[in-house]
């Protein structure tokens, strides 16, 4: 069988899995992927890759930490072994969760005829179960309660929102963060690239605060102490960096 020649960078394997680079990086260094080098130094993905990072989000989903799950994809842990662990953890919030349910029964049904997923489908089930790399839990309650008012907390979780609204969110902010690191570190806050993800941004910011600006100044808040924890800022899409270059771009489009 011919070998696929399938390659992606860094930033466009993140913007597919609606993940950030940053935290393509911190896998590696753990050691659960090891992308290919370029001539030049860059970051090359290939099919094998994705099929391994598919993996480690479909383990995160289940709250495994690093460690664990890199004993696990040491021993038996392949794409198809996460599929079976994951459809078991579906199946805890199956009102919630059937349409993943069944886009992940589909995938392991191809993968046992075909031997493979496609990098399109791998990155559709991650988008579609909402297999993203951010997990809420204790200390994010926490910051929650601290910077919210209990009505706003009321308000929000009254919401309906859907594990499909949650994958189109993640993945819209995996883009806007995914275009920040692609225009490099000297980019201009000010330019017109940059005031484009900057609309961007502030439109998802518009959306969940829906013009309230109790809510923007709560928001504000937890995203600020979230950023200031390094263990939760390794899980969010945006780096302290990319945050910073941000809100530049939001003084900039203040003053257009």
């Amino acid at each position: 069988m011919k070998q696929s020649v399938f390659q992606e960078t860094a930033t466009a394997v993140a913007r597919r899995f609606g993940v950030s680079v940053k935290a393509l990086r911190v896998y590696e260094d753990a050691g659960l992927l090891k992308p290919a080098r370029t001539m030049s130094g860059w970051r090359i993905y290939r099919e094998a890759e994705l099929e391994r990072l598919s993996a480690i989000l479909a383990l995160k989903q289940l709250g495994l930490p690093l460690k664990r799950i890199g004993e696990l994809l040491r021993g038996k842990g392949d794409l198809a072994a996460a599929l079976v662990l994951q459809e078991a953890a579906l199946e805890d919030a199956k009102s919630e969760t059937e349409q993943a349910l069944s886009l992940v029964r589909a995938a392991r049904a191809k993968l046992a005829r075909s031997g493979r997923l496609s990098p399109d489908e791998l990155a559709n089930l991650v988008r579609s179960t909402a297999m993203s790399e951010f997990k809420w839990n204790d200390k994010m309650e926490s910051l929650a309660q601290k910077n919210y008012t209990p009505e706003q907390l009321q308000q929000l979780r009254s919401r309906p929102f859907t594990a499909e609204d949650q994958a189109r969110v993640s993945a819209a902010w995996a883009d806007v963060f995914a275009d920040i690191d692609a225009l490099g570190p000297d980019a201009d806050p000010a330019s017109e690239k940059a005031q484009a993800i900057g609309r961007r941004a502030q439109a998802l910011i518009n959306e969940f605060t829906q013009g309230d600006p109790a809510m923007f100044k709560s928001l504000s808040g937890m995203k600020r102490d979230m950023m200031a924890d390094p263990e939760i800022a390794a899980q969010g899409p945006g780096s302290p960096v990319a945050m910073a270059f941000l809100s530049r771009v939001f003084a900039a489009l203040g003053k257009s």
